[in-house]
């Protein structure tokens, strides 16, 4: 007659210390979380009743040995485009038996069982679940008296490492400025084959995982706006200067770059969205400025500014351009798409009244020298 103990689906989680990670620094386009250590097992007992030299059903279970938690992408970092959870481990399996002797016979008695698990790992924001890693099994075997108990401690351990990496498929839910949850699963079942003991015989199957966790960010880097393709310049000063009332006035170029991404990686396209004039109430100022859709890494747009000099007085015109990211090619985490991105376009000039012409010296010698003849010649006419 068997009988099993307890529950078959408990498996109880004996301790798990996980350490908060915080993000390092990597190279260009792929970013890695510092390592998660963990250290978590689980128990699951079966016993036989003896005298039989028969197996019972045995007992199985599955259960969270324990969770680790992993630092999120921040969206200032760039756009994510993927997500990779990797693992380095060790799973060890452990079989105990051990026996609950009764009546007075002093004859050898043996109990066996064996014990197997093996374990996975769940990456909770995508509910994403890797395949199980390669069963373990271990056997005990206990000798003694019938009339004695009989524990000969843990007799068996199965070790190998344990690696696995999952391909995340909910790439915003990996975003933030917390950390998201890797559960840490384990399907475990024991078995007690044989009892000849008078009493009970238990065999215990212990499940031990321990090793580290890290999250591999993949992104592309935010788009880079500036008035200067070798350096980051948001805000631009055109002074046309002094200029007369109605003379035509040169107009003034300038560009718009998306600057180049830094060594080795790459750069989204970025977009003119909005641009909001201020200041010039006369419409002395203009611009062929115009919304644009998708500027590449390393690119520019080339636009210029005019000033009419058609009114008295020093004039100003500042124009805010709003720009975004381009959305990528490829999969991306909505959440890290950035916008909003400002540059800052300010236009001056001075109107002057033309003064009036002034003779020069050497008209006035000549002027001079004119009205003195001409006063000779009248007295030699009158004398």
């Amino acid at each position: 007659m068997s009988k099993k103990s307890m529950n078959p689906v408990i498996l109880a989680a004996v301790g798990a210390l996980f350490a908060m990670p915080a993000l390092v620094h990597a190279a260009p386009q792929t970013l890695t979380t510092s390592n998660a250590a963990f250290d978590v097992g689980g128990w699951l007992p079966d016993t036989l009743i003896g005298n039989t030299n028969s197996s019972n059903s045995g007992v199985s279970g599955t259960g969270t040995l324990g969770t680790a938690q992993l630092s999120q992408f921040n969206a200032s970092t760039g756009v994510l485009t993927g997500v990779k959870v990797n693992l380095q481990s060790t799973h060890t399996q452990k079989t105990e038996v051990t026996t609950v002797a009764s009546g007075n016979s002093n004859g050898n008695a043996a109990a066996n069982g064996t014990g197997s698990s093996n374990v996975r790992m769940q990456v909770t924001p995508s509910n994403q679940t890797g395949a199980y890693s390669a069963t373990r099994t271990a056997a005990d075997v206990c000798n003694g008296t019938k009339k004695n108990a009989c524990s000969d401690g843990v007799a068996a351990t199965d070790a190998a490492a344990f690696n696995q990496t999952i391909i995340a498929n909910s790439l915003s839910s990996f975003v933030g400025s917390g950390t998201f949850g890797v559960n840490l699963l384990a399907a475990a079942a024991a078995t007690t084959t044989k009892n000849q003991f008078a009493g009970t015989a238990t065999t215990t199957s212990t499940v031990l995982w321990n090793g580290i966790l890290n999250a591999s960010y993949t992104y592309l880097q935010h788009a880079a706006q500036s008035f200067d393709g070798a350096s980051s310049t948001n805000v631009l000063n055109l002074d046309f200067g002094s200029i007369f009332l109605g003379d035509t006035v040169a107009s003034q170029a300038f560009s718009i770059f998306n600057l180049a991404a830094g060594a080795g990686g790459e750069r989204v396209g970025m977009k003119l969205t909005n641009i909001a004039e201020t200041g010039d109430s006369n419409n002395l100022f203009s611009t062929d400025l115009s919304t644009f859709s998708n500027l590449a890494a390393g690119a520019s747009k080339d636009f210029s500014a005019s000033f009419l000099a058609s009114m008295l007085g020093s004039f100003n015109a500042s124009y805010e351009l709003t720009l975004a990211d381009v959305a990528p090619g490829v999969a991306f985490a909505e959440g890290t798409l950035g916008s909003g991105y400002k540059l800052i376009l300010n236009l001056s000039g001075n109107v002057l009244e033309r003064p009036a012409e002034v003779p020069e010296p050497a008209s006035l010698l000549l002027l001079g020298l004119g009205a003195a003849a001409f006063g000779i010649s009248r007295k030699r006419r009158q004398a």
